[in-house]
């Protein structure tokens, strides 16, 4: 797991914890856990501060742990509420995820050439000619020079048709991983802790900063990579890019992993709370253009269900 990826899962966990210790201040078997898991790593306090914090942002009482931490700790006074409504937690974890959600963008504003907005797509036309279609909530830096054509994908997935030129190589670079070509086509995905690559027409190389991953990654295969290894697979090349045509394709795939496909394109947090519905698998096609519908299709067949709080916080689970 990179360290993107720790940082997220353990800003995930603490937003759980807070949901339910707000719905359950009283629970001592669940105070317990909580504690122990604050325990657990390092990192795991200051990720439940910053939660808090974002708590107390949003104009609510204090936190049902307030009392673990010393007052110089908190960095934001608010007045308490005397009279607040019965599922007053509801509105600060509905605040703070909507807080989680847009403090990103702000970096990928900074650094971006190009980008969308949740549920929009766009086409870009770089100076060669080539083609750059950029999936829902993707970003991407471009440098062209004259002996070099970069681009640098910051979030999300693109697909790329590039204007063939043997004097000036193309290349993709996401994080820690670099994709090479003259001209083809392909998409390239980043995820948090992964990087894929599809091919659907010519050949791909490539690399990470230390060896090659694939010298030749031709149409029809796919290549992810996830902690430093890459797997290389084969697929239809029709399906490369589904998301254009608006469609998530599951091939026997974890609802947790289709989950976390959906969330990108969802406002706010989708939380799953139930390990074993998120390692049941599942096949099928869903509709990105409706992604919420989507979301529900993946979890009701193994007795899931989303509930909606608004339109910042989804929580997935099982009655």
């Amino acid at each position: 797991m990179t360290p993107a990826d720790l940082t997220a899962s353990r800003r995930e966990q603490a937003l759980d914890w807070l949901l339910r210790l707000q719905q359950a201040p009283h629970d001592v078997p669940l105070r317990e856990q909580f504690e122990q898991w604050l325990a657990d790593d390092v990192g795991n306090p200051e990720a439940y501060r910053k939660a808090e914090r974002l708590w107390r942002l949003s104009g609510q009482m204090a936190p049902a742990t307030a009392e673990l931490w010393p007052a110089k700790a908190e960095v934001v006074s608010l007045p308490v509420r005397r009279k607040t409504p019965r599922r007053w937690w509801l509105g600060a974890a509905v605040a703070a995820c909507l807080m989680l959600a847009v403090a990103p963008t702000l970096t990928l504003r900074l650094q971006a050439d190009y980008r969308t907005a949740l549920g929009e797509t766009r086409d870009i036309t770089l100076a060669d000619g080539s083609v750059v279609q950029l999936d829902s909530d993707t970003a991407i830096a471009v440098d062209y020079a004259g002996d070099h054509r970069d681009v640098r994908l910051l979030a999300g997935q693109a697909f790329f048709e590039v204007m063939p030129d043997k004097g000036k190589p193309f290349h993709v670079r996401a994080e820690g991983v670099r994709v090479t070509v003259t001209g083809t086509a392909f998409n390239v995905e980043l995820r948090p802790g992964r990087v894929g690559v599809d091919v659907q027409h010519g050949s791909v190389r490539v690399e990470d900063s230390a060896r090659v991953l694939a010298a030749a990654l031709t149409a029809g295969q796919r290549l992810r990579y996830l902690d430093g290894q890459a797997q290389v697979s084969t697929f239809a090349p029709s399906q490369t890019a589904a998301w254009r045509q608006g469609q998530l394709i599951a091939d026997d795939q974890p609802v947790a992993e289709l989950v976390r496909e959906l969330a990108h394109y969802l406002p706010g947090k989708v939380l799953l709370r139930d390990d074993a519905l998120g390692g049941k698998r599942v096949t099928g096609v869903y509709d990105l253009r409706k992604p919420e519908v989507a979301l529900r299709a993946v979890v009701r067949p193994h007795g899931g269900e989303v509930r909606s709080y608004g339109p910042w916080l989804l929580v997935l689970s099982k009655p």
